[in-house]
C-alpha cells in the first residue's frame, strides 16, 4: 500500500500506513497452514476406549493423558500432562526439550 501511494506522489512512511490500516481494521489476516501432527496410518495396535458407556461420578476414578509439542523460537519442547477426567484438573505433568526423553510425570 505504501509503495502504491508513493507511486501516486504521496510522501508517506510504511509505518504510518500500517498504523492507519490497523486503526481502521483493514489488515488482512494470514491463513495459517494446517500442520498435521498425527500419523493415523501406522502399524501399531489401536486400543479400544474402555470408558464408553461408563459414568464418571467422582475424583480420581479416571485419569487421562496427552502429549504435545510446543514450538519455541529456536527449539521444540514436549509437554506431557495427566488430567483427572471428572474435574478436568491437572494431576501431573512434565516438559522436556525435544533432544531429551521425557522423565516420568510428577504431581
Amino acid at each position: 500500500m505504501a509503495a502504491e501511494l508513493r507511486l501516486q506522489g504521496v510522501v508517506i512512511n510504511h509505518k504510518r500506513v500500517l498504523r492507519v490500516m490497523r486503526e481502521d481494521n483493514l489488515l488482512s489476516l494470514r491463513k495459517r497452514r494446517f500442520l498435521v501432527t498425527t500419523d493415523s496410518r501406522h502399524y501399531r495396535p489401536i486400543y479400544p476406549n474402555l470408558l464408553v458407556g461408563r459414568e464418571i461420578t467422582g475424583l480420581n476414578q479416571v485419569w487421562v493423558a496427552d502429549i504435545t509439542y510446543i514450538h519455541l523460537r529456536e527449539e521444540f519442547i514436549f509437554l506431557a500432562v495427566i488430567l483427572d477426567a471428572f474435574s478436568r484438573r491437572v494431576v501431573g505433568g512434565n516438559g522436556a526439550r525435544a533432544s531429551r526423553p521425557l522423565s516420568p510425570c510428577r504431581p
